[in-house]
């Protein structure tokens, strides 16, 4: 067995430009989370991903930032509490995350972890 390259992008200046040459260099996975490049990860990989649906995604629940812990309020499944935190794994939280990374991507994830338990 061998393994599979993939493209994390955690750190990413250039999230688009290093997806596009990891997946012509053969990358078969891209690691991303909802808080990554100030909450822009996910949507900055849709357009890319769209084009290249064999490409395995995995992606997190669990930290956010101060734009998402708004949304979550408004949508009422975070507390101002658990907002001001960063990072929530309620049940209610991770539902309502997981359909959020979904949007953003443009399609399921493939994997979805449980950031920092």
């Amino acid at each position: 067995m061998s393994p599979d390259l993939a493209l994390g992008t955690y750190r990413c200046r250039d999230i688009p430009q290093a997806a596009v040459h990891a997946f012509a260099c053969g990358a078969a996975w891209v690691d991303t989370a909802p808080n990554y490049h100030h909450g822009r990860a996910q949507t900055q990989l849709q357009t890319v991903l769209a084009g290249n649906r064999d490409v395995r995604v995995s992606t997190k629940v669990g930290f956010f930032t101060p734009d998402t812990a708004t949304a979550a309020g408004e949508a009422g499944v975070l507390t101002p509490a658990e907002a001001a935190s960063g990072h929530c794994l309620t049940h209610r939280y991770v539902a309502w995350q997981s359909r959020r990374n979904a949007t953003e991507l443009g399609r399921a994830p493939d994997l979805v972890f449980v950031h920092n338990p």
